[in-house]
């Protein structure tokens, strides 16, 4: 099963792919027109070679008002060394040029130090002067992003950063992060929460707890419109006292309808939820509940 850690960084690239533009011009210094069209196409443009070869996310760049691409981008997400990526890499780059016939590089998110170091390993193919060394995303480069006005203006390639462990996790840089995701939440907030919800999953107790103060107060000029961990914990409360009302019920032996276990199951009045929960108590029968 693919996990959030795994699809996390490819989702952040497939909705936002200009991403890849920041990445080779900030990350790995390639020249990309400012004027450049930027979108993901089907992984499927791999495939020249048998089906089960795919690669997690292709970008394509047309510079210069032209139709076609002019820049070809495989990423990648890898969590664990893997012997046979030397082999479908470099299957995956040849076959992106021979469909595109323009220049191709291939990016690889690795979150762990040792898979990073792994993963910039040259493949050597054999053939004189044909060997891959992938441009690398993970612990052991340098930052790409050092402020929070920085991490503003390039949101969701800071949110890559993060989930690649570039980003250091101490108070001072977890700003940076925090900056970020503000800008994202105030500009979207579901898809804010869902890019904080990827961080904070990648995040030790002891950051996700200063983090969590960030976007509870501010800081460096950015507050969340909304906290989503506020937001978390509050329905968080609310399921657990619908399920207390069940449970109560339960426990004193009266008979809950499936139709109406949903209606509690469903409620998010919290004021309704204290008074079932009080009724609960009491009640001869679930009816008395409501009444």
């Amino acid at each position: 099963m693919v996990s959030a850690k795994h699809e996390g960084p490819i989702k952040i690239i497939r909705d936002n792919p200009e991403i890849v533009v920041q990445l080779l011009q900030t990350a790995f210094g390639i020249d990309v027109s400012d004027a450049a069209t930027i979108r993901s196409t089907s992984e499927s443009c791999t495939q020249l070679a048998p089906a089960a070869y795919v690669a997690d996310n292709v970008v394509e760049i047309c510079e210069g008002g032209s139709t076609e691409p002019t820049i070809g981008v495989i990423a990648e997400t890898q969590l664990a060394k893997d012997s046979r990526k030397h082999g479908s890499w470099p299957l995956y780059l040849t076959s992106l040029h021979a469909k595109l016939m323009c220049p191709c590089y291939l990016l690889v998110i690795c979150p762990s130090r040792s898979v990073a170091e792994w993963a910039r390993e040259t493949i050597q193919i054999g053939h004189p002067g044909f060997n891959l060394a992938p441009y690398v995303l993970g612990p052991g480069m340098g930052p790409l992003v050092t402020t929070p006005d920085q991490a503003a203006q390039m949101p969701e390639m800071t949110v890559l950063a993060a989930l690649a462990n570039i980003i250091p996790t101490d108070k001072e840089s977890l700003k940076i992060t925090h900056a970020a995701l503000a800008t994202i939440s105030n500009e979207d907030e579901e898809i804010g929460k869902q890019y904080t919800d990827l961080v904070v999953d990648v995040l030790s107790k002891a950051a996700q707890k200063i983090l969590e103060g960030y976007v509870d107060t501010g800081v460096a000029g950015y507050k969340y419109k909304s906290s989503p961990f506020r937001r978390t914990h509050a329905e968080g409360e609310v399921s657990g006292e619908a399920k207390s009302v069940l449970k109560v019920l339960d426990a004193r032996g009266l008979s809950v309808s499936g139709e109406v276990r949903e209606q509690i199951l469903a409620c998010t009045d919290q004021d309704q939820l204290d008074q079932w929960l009080v009724r609960a108590a009491t009640a001869e029968s679930v009816d008395q509940l409501f009444g």
